[in-house]
Formats: C-alpha cells, structure tokens, sequence
C-alpha cells in the first residue's frame, strides 16, 4: 500500500508523541456554501468542496468556492481544502462528459491538467473524487493513477469517497494505492429508492461492517480509512414516498431530538449514535468524514462539536487551533511560545529562531502526504535555515520544545 497517508493536516505523527490523531473530514456542498460562516473550521482537519464536474471540453465546472475557501482558513490555518469531483447523482450529459474524457486515454492528459490547474489556482490542498456505481467506467483506475502522478508533482492530495460495501469492479489495487485514504459511506443503507423498507439507513452494526469490508475483505491498512457519519436523514412517509431531512430539521422541532434515532417514522444519528461511532473510529480506523457540514445545528447541539468533545475526551487530537491545544496557529505560536518562524510565505526556505535559551529543540519539515523533507535540531538560543526542497503548495512544520510541547505550522512556498 502508498506509504504516503496525510493522516491529518497538522497532525504530530506517531512516534513524536503519545497523542493518538484522526482525520476529520467534512463535505460541504456548493448549495450550502450560504452556511459557512457558521461552521468551525477549527474542528475540522479536512474540508471537501464538492461538487465539480467538467464540461464535454474538460473544463471544470463549479460556482465560486473563494469565499469558504476564505472562511475555513481564517477558521483554521492548518485545514486541508481539497475539491471534490463528480458526485453521487449526475446528469446523463455529465455521465457521458466523464465517460469521454476517462475512458478514452488520448483526452486524460487534458482533463487532468484542468483538474490540477484547478487546484492551483483555487489554493487548494488536493482533490477528492466521488464517481460513484455506473460512473465508475473502464477507464477510471488509469485516470486515478494518472491524476494521482499530477497532484504529487504538485505536492497535493488525492482522496476518495467509496459505498459502505462495495469495491467497484472497474477499481484495481494500483488505483487504491493512489489514495492517500478512502472515505466509507456508512449511510445509505435504505431511502427513497426503497420507500417500503423503512428504517435506520446509518445504524452502528452498518458501520462496523463497512468497516470490516474495507479493512478485511479489501485489505485496507485502518489509517487510510476514514468513518462516513450522516448529518441527515428519512422520513418514509408511505411505501411510495420518502423525504430527507437534516439533523437541524429534527433539532429545531424537539431539542429533545437532539438525542435520539428515530421519531416516528423519522430515522436518522443522534448525538449518542454519532459519538459512539466516534469510538469506533478511533479503535478501528484513522477518522471520521461527514455527510455534510451544511445539515449541522449550529447551536449546543451540534454535531460537530459531538465529534470534536469526544475526540478530545478519548484524547485524540483532531485539529491545530481548538480543543485539546496540541498545536497552535502561526500568531498564537509566535506569542505564547519562545520561537518564532519566517518568512511565511516562503520562496524556497524558513528561518526557526529561538527567543529564549531551550535545548533541544527538535524540527521536521513534512509536505502534504506526510513525507519527512527536512529535520534539524537546535540547542540553546540561535536559528537555523531549513530548506523546502519541492514544488510549490503548502508544508507543514513541526516542532517540539524541550518540554514535549508541540506545534505544527503550515507553510506556504510560492
């Protein structure tokens, strides 16, 4: 399997520390972009886009996303954004566009470049991809090799999102091992397709035996997956008709919601669900990914602020500028700790110097996959140079005082 797992954007890898890490990623989609402001990007370790899809040229296709991209790094420095491509539901024209332009090895190059440029010119940390049944033609697994070779080049991520059950029979291992990790959809399990099988759609024993699909049947190492949980739900009305609703919905009719599973003939996570499934992740896989941010209710009742409590509870870092305060954002750093770190952005290289007299004061310099590129040691006041040898994009710094206090800093290169 591809050693290279960003396991989280500012995480301290193992080995540095005790603290055990997760990944927290949240999809956001572009019709709930009107709520970011009310999200806490600090709680989140990953953000995906979604949805961009390419037109028949290859172009991507997708409305503004500067402003979130805007708020969740003024939310969290150390987030990574990625865009996420295609989506559960496309159009016949949008199937046939990504058959076009994947299925035929001539046009991959083009739409690849796209896709990456895309990235590039948006500051974005990596792309996530969500074809999904149907979609899922005879030239994906050349595709997803291929794009992962551009996004390395570039210093960016590539992820996916997969069924709770299902490997794809058009997937191969060299396209598996292209992922940095995998997103498990536990959800789903009935809705309006099936309106006469009412009931729990994202159940616990659903989850864990995705998980055991994924890490037993596929053979996936546990740290590259990440735990879908739904901030949704379904109200089967009759045995034709289904209606989704939001965990918000439930909230605002009944707090009481809050807590439980199901009302009625309404079936969805409550804050007990979702925190027992954080357990889960954090015995069984390297995090949680959420179905998505915008369904949130933004007040005491939050879920994301379920996941983050009990992560932090389980002592769990999950993010650089909230919770268990494991790491720090570049001003917090520069104020409350006795060095200081520039430039930032960098053209090729930074200066860590001491303000105070500590030894040893240990450094690592990692890209976005996780790679070690640079390490030093300094004893005592003094500064030392560390060169970023790599395309431009962000790296993280790493540092850890004498005291076994820790930070992680993202780093631009431009």
């Amino acid at each position: 399997m591809k050693n290279t797992l960003l396991f989280i954007a500012l995480s301290i890898i193992a080995g540095i520390c005790h603290t055990q890490t997760a990944n927290v990623v949240g999809y956001l989609p572009s019709y709930r972009f009107f709520s970011s402001s009310q999200i806490e990007y600090c709680k989140l370790t990953h953000l995906n886009l979604c949805f961009a899809n390419p037109d028949g040229s290859g172009n991507i296709v997708m409305p503004s996303i500067s402003s979130v991209v805007t708020d969740a790094q003024n939310g969290n420095p150390n987030i990574i954004i990625c865009i996420s491509l295609a989506g559960g539901a496309l159009s016949a024209q949008q199937a046939s566009d990504w058959s076009n332009l994947i299925d035929i090895p001539a046009n991959r190059p083009g739409f690849i470049a796209n896709i990456v440029n895309y990235a590039i010119a948006n500051d974005l940390d990596g792309v996530d991809v969500d074809l999904e049944w149907g979609h899922v033609t005879s030239g994906y697994s050349d595709f997803i090799v291929e794009l992962d070779a551009a996004l390395t080049a570039e210093n960016k991520i590539l992820t996916v999102a997969f069924p709770n059950q299902t490997l794809f029979s058009n997937v191969t291992s060299a396209a598996l091992n292209s992922f940095d990790f995998i997103n498990i959809m536990a959800y789903d399990a009935t809705g309006p397709w099936n309106p006469s099988a009412p009931g729990q759609h994202s159940s616990y024993n659903f989850a864990n035996d995705g998980i055991n699909f994924w890490k037993n049947s596929v053979g996936i190492p546990a740290n590259k997956l990440t735990l879908g949980v739904p901030f949704y739900g379904y109200e089967f009305v009759n045995p034709s008709t289904v209606n989704a609703v939001t965990y918000s919905q439930m909230v605002a009719i009944d707090t009481t919601y809050a807590d439980l599973d199901n009302v009625g003939n309404i079936y969805y996570n409550g804050r007990p669900t979702i925190a027992s499934k954080v357990d889960l992740a954090v015995n069984e896989v390297g995090g949680i990914m959420i179905w998505e941010l915008g369904q949130d209710s933004f007040d005491q009742f939050t879920l994301l602020g379920t996941i983050h409590d009990k992560f932090t509870a389980l002592n769990v870092t999950t993010t650089g500028l909230c919770g268990n305060g494991d790491t720090l954002s570049v001003v917090d750093q520069a104020l409350e700790y006795p060095f200081i770190v520039y430039p930032n952005p960098t053209s090729g290289s930074i200066t860590v110097e001491m303000r105070d007299s500590y030894s040893p004061f240990r450094t690592k310099l990692r890209n976005l996959k996780g790679q070690i590129i640079n390490t030093e040691e300094l004893e005592h006041s003094g500064k030392i140079l560390l060169d970023i040898e790599g395309s431009y994009g962000y790296y993280f710094l790493e540092i850890v005082t004498p005291e076994d206090e820790k930070s992680v800093i993202k780093i631009l290169k431009e």
